[in-house]
């Protein structure tokens, strides 16, 4: 299987080389935009787009935003720019949301992982430059900012198209999304173009090699359908977990891995996300032995047990297999690993 996944990622590039010169080529020329080229106005008023990989959350009867489901980058969701504060039920922190139905269905998304209205978009040149309005002199005064090319960004509404610019909302050192400008050559829209670095992000954090390989297939045909890509290589990779704990100031990452043992009398969930809302990927028993990399600094409160009246109290314990565990089941040990 790896000789197998080494000969399409080496055919894969090949036929990267030869598409991305011919992209570099055709942004290089002169635009001469028609109307073909931009996208109906109506679009924004309707989509919000994740620049980042983030997650949705739900609005509970108790108030609080309970985590739901993660997003990628490139993601959309119905825009309705319809927003609120709210307390996040996994660390009791007060943060923003929007109100956004994805399939339909009624949820809301942290405002650090997105904007809108907007469309998605990709970087399809090396180093783009970052401009802080439309022209060619409006650099940040703390030194040029640019973008490595396939970084997803989300394109705001084209009433603001000059000839050589268009605005964008992208991700920019630990902060919410920032409203830029690039220039026109050093973007595109193409929906097979963002489909195609969506699926090869996807594929670039997949564990399962099957998985990687069809998900890298499917990248390829999306390509061959009118990409201006091959093969593209994630830029960055973010963990939605530990990227929103860091965020808001509630990560400690551990100098170095740190040995803990299950205390509890019954079996303890491997959480996904730091929430008892989010996935179980498994049990952990009493007396297992785990590593942990990462610990969240707010102390919260559990609901109770079914019987007791008790509730757990405690940090999120990040484990190096990349699950989380409630620290009320669990304790530090010198027992060697």
């Amino acid at each position: 299987m790896n000789r197998i996944l080494a000969l399409i990622i080496i055919v894969l590039m090949v036929f990267a080389f030869g598409c991305a010169k011919n992209s570099q080529d055709n942004n290089s020329a002169d635009h001469g935009h028609t109307e073909e080229d931009f996208i109906d106005p109506a679009v924004f008023s309707n989509l919000g787009v994740f620049v980042i990989d983030g997650s949705y959350s739900e609005l509970r009867d108790d108030g609080k935003m309970h985590w739901k489901a993660g997003a990628n980058a490139g993601d959309t969701f119905e825009w309705t720019g319809e927003s609120r504060e709210a307390v996040r039920a996994y660390d009791g922190a007060t943060r923003n949301f929007y109100r956004a139905y994805s399939n339909g269905q009624e949820l809301w998304v942290h405002d650090y992982f997105i904007a809108g209205p907007a469309v998605p978009a990709v970087i399809v040149n090396d180093d783009a430059v970052l401009y802080t309005k439309p022209d060619l002199s409006s650099v940040a005064r703390s030194g040029i900012v640019t973008l490595p090319k396939y970084t997803i960004v989300a394109m705001l509404n084209d009433e603001d198209l000059t000839d050589d610019f268009i605005p964008v909302a992208a991700f920019l050192s630990l902060a919410l999304p920032a409203e830029r400008w690039v220039r026109l050559k050093d973007i595109t829209w193409e929906p097979a173009s963002v489909g195609t670095v969506k699926l090869a992000r996807v594929a670039s954090v997949t564990k399962n090699a099957a998985a990687r390989t069809e998900l890298l297939k499917n990248a390829m045909e999306m390509a061959e359908g009118g990409s201006s890509f091959g093969y593209v290589p994630s830029s960055v990779n973010y963990n939605p977990a530990l990227f929103e704990l860091e965020m808001t100031g509630n990560l400690e990452q551990l100098n170095s891995h740190m040995p803990y043992v299950i205390v509890s009398h019954d079996t303890v969930n491997k959480r996904e996300m730091p929430s008892v809302d989010s996935a179980a990927k498994g049990t952990l028993s009493q007396g297992d032995l785990f590593m942990v990399l990462y610990k969240t600094k707010q102390t919260i409160e559990l609901e109770a047990p079914d019987g007791e009246s008790e509730k757990p109290k405690g940090v999120w314990l990040g484990a190096d297999e990349g699950y989380w565990v409630f620290s009320a089941y669990a304790a530090e040990t010198d027992y060697p690993y």
